[in-house]
């Protein structure tokens, strides 16, 4: 028998095997989780509405009606780690609405939602492959997208070809003429010009977008910085021996009221907005004058590259604007009061400054980059919270015509001020241990006796990859000498210590995740009171969190967890913002761990048909812990945003396979284990997505079909997700 057939035999008697004890097609998880917003969490003597929010660094807003109520919600999405918020608008106020982003389609580096069709529900404008893709809302009972284009073509001088798109770019989508089609500026490919691309179409449902004008505006901007030049005829088609910079932000909006659209935009490495005034005709634009300090009084200042949008907000009756950050870069931008708030005032009749942290100030953030890490710091029994971030933003200024950005690290102290069954959290210090002056980066601190005095103290990982450590004299008082290059450990850049008994020897060893995406095992030689670490591998478990189509890097982030369920279980976060995990880790330190792929969530505590992937933006860290005595761990996941999610653990549950009696699946797959097919039969007739992944979380393959073609993929077993209207299934399945 040939290897391959072995191999197929193989799955097919494992699976047969499964078929026995439980249905076919079930989902097993080792740990359960859902996100819950109701712990509170509470910041000088103010306790936050949207605390487990995740933070923001930089986002740009659009408007759509989340839930159907007829009222439009707010969405936003930030370009680091492809994060999608969703806010229901609640009377006054905005709660976050997580549930609603799993109903969204993959979306990466900028989305625009606008009405294209006319049907009064806002569509996906998105970047694609150097160009743009398009999703129409085709929401009935529940929130829905279907896939229009990958790629929107327009006519340009000989034909139609592919609308240049960079992923760096907020273009313009909106009636520029206002015939009631939308239409796109964007940047010509080598900056400096704008182009007006015309939708001529008749019929609502589709697009035929032609090169209107190569010089939309009569402006051009500077290669090498971001300088405006009025009454341009834009004859110039070089690039006058300069590469440009990526990344231009546009917004267009009648700002003087006069009946035509003005444009306003912002430019990477710069922290203003500049203003154009359009004095043309509804035809042709002119922009003859222009405002580089926008707005007056509170100009804009968010390093780097601002983002402006418009969204109508609570008690408003003109559109507000926001303004956010969204530099390519993840050590460029402004991070706290990183969202300002510009409301009209029609007396003054222009826009004033309100608020520099819109919705951010109501969340736990703190700044680039956040790893938690519970510990009970006071000794009450109560499990405390510490978040560690890379650094939040200092300044900035230009180097070489180059923008530098400044960070420093620092750790901040949640107290659990709650009880046994239920946490709650109370910000304490916001430079734990006063490092934050030393301007290191990326601290990650652990907690144990480290010098021998009986006391507690706390080592932390560093960008370096050395470890400091900061006695408990210091951690009290503010003042005693930090411990650096201890015991001259260096574990690789970005390192992230955790101090556990892996070994079960009745000493805390070491175990240090890196910007490798590995993991070091230092075992610990001396006592507990003194203790002495020696290498033993630094390819712990085998264990490598890269994801080499995203980044060279891994940036591993390690929790180990113990319960007398199912021993030792790693956790670790990654670069690419899954939490993989590891079993049976006792008693195989020499080898391989068992990977489990990556954590899943649910949608609610009950819920059995809608669960995914766990993914909670970029640089993810995970604690993990029993937080409410019930023997199952929770979850608080950290992102580079700042910010973090609680997600509380329920009773592992087989996701899709414990039917309530008298429930008929709403799917059903066929062969599983397959050939080369895989049919897909549900109550619905279709499905509005099938993706299947790999093991770890990897995307392989995305259809609307309810027939997968999987000859591509080798023999393995895989994770396949169906969605349709509010129903989601996720079931292994063999090849």
């Amino acid at each position: 028998m040939k290897p391959h057939t072995l191999l197929k035999s193989a799955f097919f008697l494992a699976f047969t095997c499964l078929a026995c004890h439980i249905p076919a097609q079930d989902l097993t998880e080792d740990y359960s989780f859902f996100r819950y917003q109701d712990i509170p969490v509470s910041h000088s003597g103010h306790t936050l509405e949207l605390p487990w929010a995740g933070g923001i660094n930089g986002v740009r807003f659009s408007e759509i009606d989340l839930n159907l109520d007829g009222v439009d919600d707010l969405f936003a999405f930030e370009k680091h780690g492809n994060r999608i918020l969703p806010f229901l608008r609640r009377n006054d106020r905005y709660v976050y609405a997580p549930e609603y982003a799993r109903r969204f389609p993959d979306l990466h580096d900028w989305v625009i939602l606008k009405d294209y069709d006319g049907d009064g529900q806002a569509d996906i404008f998105t970047y694609g492959l150097a160009g743009i893709r398009v999703f129409r809302n085709t929401s009935d009972t529940a929130l829905s997208f279907h896939p229009v284009t990958e790629q929107l073509t327009a006519f340009y001088y000989n034909g139609y070809v592919n609308i240049y798109a960079s992923p760096d770019d907020y273009l313009v989508i909106d009636d520029i003429d206002g015939d009631g089609h939308l239409d796109i500026l964007n940047f010509w490919v080598l900056g400096k010009y704008v182009h007006h691309l015309r939708n001529y179409s008749n019929n609502p449902e589709t697009f035929d977008f032609h090169l209107e004008s190569e010089c939309w505006g009569h402006f051009e901007e500077a290669a090498d910085n971001n300088a405006i030049t009025l009454n341009s005829d834009c004859s110039s088609k070089s690039d006058d021996g300069h590469t440009r910079h990526t990344g231009s932000s546009m917004l267009l909006h009648d700002f003087d009221h006069n009946g035509l659209p003005d444009i306003l935009i912002g430019d990477v490495d710069y922290p203003n907005l500049i203003l154009l005034y359009n004095h043309g005709t509804i035809q042709e634009a002119h922009m003859t004058g222009h405002d580089t300090a926008f707005p007056v009084g509170n100009p804009v200042h968010l390093y780097s590259m601002p983002v402006p949008s418009l969204a109508h907000l609570p008690n408003q009756d003109n559109p507000t604007l926001l303004v956010s950050p969204s530099d390519p870069s993840l050590v460029k931008s402004q991070d706290l009061n990183s969202v300002w708030r510009y409301d009209y005032d029609s007396l003054l009749q222009q826009y004033t400054l309100s608020n520099t942290a819109f919705l951010q100030e109501e969340m736990i953030d703190i700044g680039s980059g956040c790893h938690p890490v519970l510990y009970d710091w006071n000794g009450d029994g109560l499990t405390d919270l510490f978040l560690a971030n890379y650094g939040s933003y200092d300044s900035s200024h230009l180097v070489n015509g180059f923008l530098t950005s400044f960070f420093s690290s620092s750790i901040h102290y949640y107290q659990n001020v709650g009880t046994a069954q239920q946490p709650a959290f109370q910000l304490q210090d916001t430079d734990f241990g006063k490092l934050k002056s030393l301007n290191l980066k990326a601290l990650h601190p652990t907690f144990g006796d480290f010098d021998g005095n009986g006391q507690t103290d706390m080592l932390c990982g560093q960008e370096d990859g050395t470890l400091l450590v900061v006695p408990h004299q210091r951690l009290i008082t503010g003042s005693g000498t930090i411990t650096v290059n201890y015991q001259s450990i260096d574990a690789g850049k970005f390192s992230t210590p955790v101090f556990f008994d892996l070994d079960r020897d009745g000493r805390n060893d070491l175990i240090i995740g890196n910007q490798r995406g590995l993991l070091s095992y230092y075992r610990n030689i001396g006592t507990t009171t003194n203790p002495v670490f020696t290498l033993i591998t630094d390819t712990l478990g085998g264990v490598d969190v890269r994801n080499a189509g995203q980044s060279y890097y891994g940036y591993s982030v390690p929790c180990l967890y113990r319960d007398s369920l199912n021993g030792t279980t790693l956790f670790c976060g990654s670069e690419q913002g899954l939490i993989f995990y590891y079993k049976d880790l006792d008693g195989h330190l020499d080898g391989l761990f068992t990977a489990q792929g990556a954590l899943w969530e649910s949608e609610d505590a009950d819920c059995q048909y809608c669960a995914s992937s766990l993914r909670e933006g970029r640089r993810v860290g995970a604690a993990i812990a029993s937080l409410d005595n019930d023997a199952k761990p929770e979850a608080i996941v950290g992102n580079y945003a700042g910010g973090v999610a609680f997600l509380q653990g329920r009773t592992p549950v087989m996701h899709h396979a414990s039917i309530p009696s008298g429930h008929t699946p709403a799917f059903s797959i066929y062969p599983n284990p397959t050939g080369n097919i895989l049919h897909i039969r549900s109550e619905y007739n279709s499905v509005e997505s099938a993706v299947v992944y790999d093991m770890f979380g990897k995307l392989l393959l995305h259809s609307h079909d309810n027939i997968l073609q999987l000859e591509s993929l080798p023999n393995g077993v895989y994770i396949l997700e169906i969605n349709h209207s509010t129903r989601i299934k996720v079931v292994k399945v063999g090849r």
